[in-house]
């Protein structure tokens, strides 16, 4: 089932969902999980956090369903919102208490194997840039994350975010001026 198919056919799901039919809602953790987890992931959270964290969300959804309107938004900018004010939750009082989130593993540079040179400089370029992402503010990683990696409209970018259009325009310009700067910074 393809995205736009399925953002079509939510409304249905939610329907049966609501109705009593409590297996319709796998669908729509078998959608979303995987673009959830990767969410959260770029958004600086290891994977046995996001996966907390995803599994979270869904409660949450699942919980609040009565809250969802689809003539407001469409179900997977309500569910991102969930997820991403739960990372920010998260990073925060990680933030407090003084400890470091990494992001999802990273392809290790040095192995036993000898690899080919283009692997070996692409690896190294994943971790300069995550490394790069993990000094952003985590607002900032996460409208670069949604705008960017799951390829979602300004518009709906800006829902999630609770803000204007112009105002992830801004702030995307400025995270990718920032990490430009952080780039080639790393670079000197």
């Amino acid at each position: 089932m393809n995205k736009c198919t399925f953002a079509v056919e939510i409304d249905q799901v939610i329907k049966r969902v609501t109705a009593g039919d409590k297996q319709a809602f796998a669908e729509v953790v078998d959608h979303f999980q995987r673009p959830l987890f990767g969410f959260l992931g770029r958004m600086g959270l290891s994977q046995a956090l996001a996966e907390d964290i995803a599994q979270e969300t869904f409660v949450r959804a699942w919980r609040s369903l009565g809250q969802y309107h689809a003539g407001k938004a469409q179900f997977s900018t309500w569910l991102f919102t969930i997820a991403r004010n739960l990372a920010l939750n998260e990073l925060s009082r990680a933030y407090r208490q003084q400890e470091s989130v990494v992001t999802e593993d990273l392809p290790e540079v040095a192995c036993e194997r000898p690899q080919p040179p283009e692997q070996l400089a692409q690896a190294q370029e994943w971790q300069r840039l995550h490394a790069a992402l993990r000094q952003l503010p985590p607002a900032d990683r996460s409208a670069l994350a949604l705008a960017y990696i799951h390829e979602l409209g300004m518009a709906e970018v800006a829902r999630i975010e609770a803000c204007t259009t112009g105002a992830i325009k801004t702030r995307l310009h400025r995270a990718r001026q920032k990490l430009r700067q952080l780039l080639e910074d790393d670079d000197e």
